[in-house]
């Protein structure tokens, strides 16, 4: 633990899956703004070489590796990151995967896996984090920022388990915000659409994620703004709703997908 930290008005912000793509990009940008990051991750590896990176870069991080469907661990990084940096100021639940099938074709564990990761995860970590949100007392502005999907906004076929839970943590923001408004915590999230991730990269070899080329150009092309998105274009917005500037916003969601709402792969 930090008093030097504590005292001197760091704001803190434990990430969830931000080893790799949007999530460590989202680590990077709040660094950069001068927040102390936690970053978690289900694989270890990932997350500290995020945190290296950033304390290499001059900022403060702690990695940490655990599952959001686990109630233990979401209450241990919650914990840790308190102890570490004095304090815990801003959540952004990112954490997330996929298992797609048309829903007839759609296993109980497929369903249940992603419900207990995208939704049951973002559930886990407000509960966590409740001690150092729900508190009058505190003065630092206090954010959370879900990342949603525009599949849980417009659905996504072939994607109906992510896509429900994805539209149900948009209703898990606007009543968390609602219930905790009155102790001065905001609570938004952001939609992406089409985003360059290892989801959304062209596939080679025997690798299992990614996608073909020719599929890869097609969705792009019918991007308006003519590029996938970025994680940086996410890590943007994120910061927004972390920012001093985002006080009097909350209840929100951001959709980031470059004029095309549809494309929901991210």
């Amino acid at each position: 633990m930090s008093a030097a930290v504590s005292e001197g008005g760091v704001r803190v912000a434990l990430i969830t899956g931000a080893g790799r793509g949007i999530g460590v990009a989202i680590a990077h940008r709040l660094a950069a703004d001068g927040v102390a990051v936690c970053i978690t991750d289900l694989d270890l590896g990932p997350a500290e070489a995020a945190a290296a990176a950033i304390e290499q870069a001059g900022g403060q991080a702690l990695a940490l590796a655990g599952d959001v469907s686990s109630p233990d661990d979401c209450q241990r990084w919650a914990q840790t990151t308190a102890e570490r940096f004095g304090g815990l100021h801003i959540l952004v639940n990112n954490a997330g995967l996929t298992r797609d099938a048309m829903v007839h074709r759609m296993t109980d564990a497929q369903w249940r896996l992603v419900q207990d990761v995208v939704l049951g995860g973002a559930f886990n970590m407000i509960r966590a984090v409740a001690p150092w949100f729900r508190d009058r007392e505190r003065s630092a502005p206090r954010r959370i920022v879900n990342i949603a999907s525009v599949s849980g906004i417009y659905g996504s076929p072939g994607n109906v388990n992510y896509s429900a839970a994805k539209a149900g943590l948009i209703g898990l923001t606007r009543t968390i915000a609602a219930e905790w408004a009155r102790f001065g915590v905001t609570v938004n999230a952001v939609a992406p659409g089409f985003i360059a991730t290892r989801l959304t990269a062209v596939r080679s070899g025997s690798e299992a994620l990614g996608m073909p080329q020719e599929v890869r150009d097609a969705l792009v092309a019918r991007i308006p703004i003519g590029r996938a998105g970025e994680p940086e274009d996410v890590a943007a917005a994120v910061s927004y709703f972390c920012s001093p500037e985002a006080g009097y916003v909350t209840g929100q969601v951001l959709e980031i997908h470059g004029g095309m709402p549809d494309i929901t792969v991210t």
